[in-house]
């Protein structure tokens, strides 16, 4: 696993040096958040809402990185939930465009999909945390 984490970090590391945009913004605090917080690979899953969506972790740790990175951004806080309360929020209507993000669902394979509001709704319908999202397409998949 410890492999994995050290691919994750090198991979956005060289994603924030190829597209300097990415260090603003939501995905930059994401990131500077998560280097802050170290979280280990511990499955526990963990549900919270904001603005009438629900949002899954992986574990706590994830949840107080990606609290931090809104902080950082001037989003809303996440309110901790429960799965039972929090799933049927999963799905928001979506706009109908193309504009791409690229997900790692927790330390397995990395999808594309079409914009950020439609990956949010796969991962909570799923309950397939992300470990890692960027603007734009998926290149490859890191030989692991």
């Amino acid at each position: 696993m410890h492999g994995m984490s050290s691919l994750t970090f090198a991979l956005t590391l060289v994603l924030l040096i190829v597209y300097p945009g990415c260090v603003q913004g939501q995905e930059g605090n994401l990131f500077r958040c998560n280097v802050q917080y170290k979280c280990s690979a511990e499955k526990e899953l963990v549900w919270a809402m904001a603005d009438e969506r629900c949002h899954v972790f992986h574990n706590r740790c994830l949840l107080t990185v990606e609290q931090c990175a809104r902080r950082n951004s001037g989003q809303s806080e996440l309110i901790e939930s429960t799965k039972e309360i929090c799933k049927p929020s999963c799905v928001k209507k979506c706009l109908d465009s193309y504009d791409p993000v690229c997900a790692q669902i927790f330390q397995e394979e990395y999808i594309t999909f079409s914009n950020e509001c439609e990956m949010r709704n796969y991962i909570c319908t799923n309950e397939r945390p992300y470990s890692y999202f960027a603007i734009g397409e998926c290149v490859e998949q890191p030989v692991g």
